[in-house]
């Protein structure tokens, strides 16, 4: 399976290359470094252990910040991404603790150059971003690794039932493997015919809040009469969703500003022209002199904890369409009422335990999010007390990070 895999990739070499031409002309690849995607980097390997860190987007890449801190001053740290977004994250924020390079696509010569260049004594594997190619690479040159926080929806599933024994393959690279949730643990088990192991979820652990708060408390005087209703991390189709409900609410209630946050910022302009043809008064958020709007647009990248800390209601987008639902322990630990649609299988263990300790609202429609809007509008003291819930949900202990680092320890021996 891995030889055809590998042969249907050489196939594809050219459409590989224009495409990544393609996305350099659309901003979606980064025309200075687009080389390093063949496994071509103009950096000088440093001298020392290096470990090389698997991260392939934004969400990642913050999940590893807590292993990063406590390995960059002993080891020099290697960090791949595949976006452009976490790249850029990456490196304006980590730049003194970690070499960035853009993971090289999977072909056999390109990781070959790769691994070549910068000989990882260890390899930390973030979730579910899986490369055959690389993988078996890895193991062939003996480099010991973990798959970390690893992941699989219903959907993926169902569709590595039929070729198990390929998944078994991939995943029998790594010298451990820990689940990001135990429903995860027992699907991965079922693929594998392996022992999954499970200390939480790491994501969980490496939430901070991280914003100017002296802005926070000018933004919120300025707010005060007002309710502060967030749609976060929307996917395409659900503003559309939300769009009736927008409408009704400012008509109804005249103390409530609505900030919109879509998932890839670059939809910004776009969602702000769908509300300007509904003429809801709308703007994106940074270009608002004086707050004025009903509706603000957010397009900068990376301050979602910034509005959250604004907020009171937070509705989680990619769960009214079947995107599987966002983090909602993030909204929780900046004291938001947190609200949810039916499609949470990404973060369901999270969910059921919100859910149980009464700190999130699971709406199973359109319908349903609307009478628990106005049940929420209607009562200050529903609204306090979901918040007070939702914080105290975020004093649980998600990620047994001390029990990681003993295992890297004892089993990989680099004290």
């Amino acid at each position: 399976m891995l030889i055809v895999y590998q042969f249907i990739g050489y196939i594809l070499l050219p459409f590989i290359k224009l495409n990544i031409y393609l996305r350099i002309l659309n901003n979606k690849e980064d025309k200075k470094r687009y080389s390093e995607r063949f496994g071509i980097t103009s950096m000088k390997t440093p001298k020392g252990k290096l470990i090389w860190i698997h991260a392939a987007s934004v969400g990642e890449f913050k999940s590893a910040t807590l292993i990063i801190n406590k390995l960059y001053k002993k080891f020099n740290i290697l960090i791949t991404t595949t976006t452009l977004a976490a790249a850029n994250y990456a490196t304006e924020n980590y730049n003194d603790k970690i070499i960035h390079q853009y993971a090289p696509f999977d072909i056999p010569i390109w990781v070959k150059r790769f691994l070549k260049k910068w000989n990882p004594v260890f390899v930390l594997w973030i979730e579910s971003d899986l490369w055959p190619t690389t993988l078996a690479l890895i193991k062939k040159n003996s480099i010991k690794s973990i798959l970390l926080n690893s992941r699989i929806s219903p959907k993926s599933f169902n569709k590595w039932k039929y070729i198990k024994f390929f998944y078994t393959n991939i995943t029998n690279t790594f010298n451990e493997i820990f689940s990001q949730s135990l429903l995860d643990k027992k699907r991965l088990e079922i693929l594998t015919k392996r022992k999954i192991n499970y200390i939480g979820n790491l994501k969980l652990a490496s939430i901070e809040k991280s914003y100017d708060k002296e802005k926070i408390k000018d933004l919120r005087a300025k707010l005060s009469d007002y309710k502060i209703l967030m749609l976060a991390s929307t996917h395409v189709g659900e503003e559309k969703i939300f769009i009736n409900l927008i409408k009704k609410f400012l008509l109804k209630y005249k103390r409530l500003k609505i900030i919109v946050a879509p998932r890839h910022i670059e939809r910004s302009k776009y969602i702000l022209k769908i509300f300007n043809n509904e003429k809801i008064k709308s703007n994106i958020f940074d270009n608002s002199l004086n707050l004025e709007e009903d509706v603000f647009l957010i397009n900068s990248f990376g301050k979602m904890n910034f509005y959250y800390a604004l907020s009171d209601i937070v509705i989680l987008g990619g769960s009214f369409v079947k995107m599987g639902g966002h983090n909602p322990v993030e909204p929780a630990l900046n004291n938001c009422v947190v609200i949810t649609g039916p499609h949470i299988y990404n973060w369901e263990n999270v969910y059921c335990d919100m859910i149980n300790f009464k700190a999130c609202l699971k709406c199973n429609n359109i319908n349903e999010l609307d009478q628990c809007m106005i049940s929420l509008l209607q009562n200050d003291e529903k609204i306090k007390l979901l918040k007070s819930k939702a914080r105290k949900f975020t004093e649980n202990n998600f990620f047994e990070i001390d029990k990681l680092f003993s295992i890297i320890d004892n089993n990989f021996r680099y004290k």
